[in-house]
C-alpha cells in the first residue's frame, strides 16, 4: 500500500508531466543596416516563465560560430519579461551568418538555433 502512496504523491506533484509542461527558449535574429558594414542585431527570445525560481540565465550571440556577446541574467537579475529582445551592433566585411542560443535555468538550452545570414550589402535570413 505504500508504494501505491508514493506513486500517488509523485503523480499529485506532477512527476510525469513535466516534460509536456517544459519551455525551453526559442530564439529569432533580425538585423538593420546602418552605415557601412555595421549592422544593428537583435535578438528575440520568447520563453514561458520569468520569475525568481524559472528564467532564462543567457543569451549567447555568434557569428560565424564565434561568440560575439554574451548577456547574463541571475535570479534577481532576470529579463525584464518572458519574451523580450537585446540589442547589439556588429560590423562585416564579408558574408557572415549570426546564430543565438537561449538558456533556460530549468529546462536547458534550444537545439534550434535562430539564424540569419548577414552580408555587406544585403541581409537574407
Amino acid at each position: 500500500m505504500s508504494q501505491l502512496a508514493t506513486l500517488g504523491v509523485f503523480f499529485a506533484m506532477g512527476g510525469l508531466a513535466k516534460p509536456a509542461l517544459a519551455n525551453v527558449p526559442t530564439v529569432a535574429i533580425d538585423a538593420t543596416k546602418l552605415e557601412g558594414n555595421e549592422f544593428e542585431v537583435t535578438v528575440n527570445i520568447f520563453h514561458k516563465g520569468n520569475n525568481f525560481f524559472h528564467y532564462v540565465d543567457r543569451v549567447v550571440l555568434f557569428a560565424d560560430g564565434e561568440e560575439v556577446k554574451v548577456w547574463k541574467y541571475s535570479r534577481r537579475r532576470r529579463p525584464e519579461s518572458e519574451n523580450f529582445s537585446v540589442k547589439t551592433k556588429v560590423s562585416v566585411t564579408q558574408e557572415t551568418v549570426l546564430s543565438s542560443v537561449a538558456n533556460c535555468n530549468l529546462h536547458g538550452e534550444n537545439k534550434d538555433k535562430g539564424r540569419l545570414i548577414l552580408s555587406p550589402g544585403l541581409t537574407s535570413k
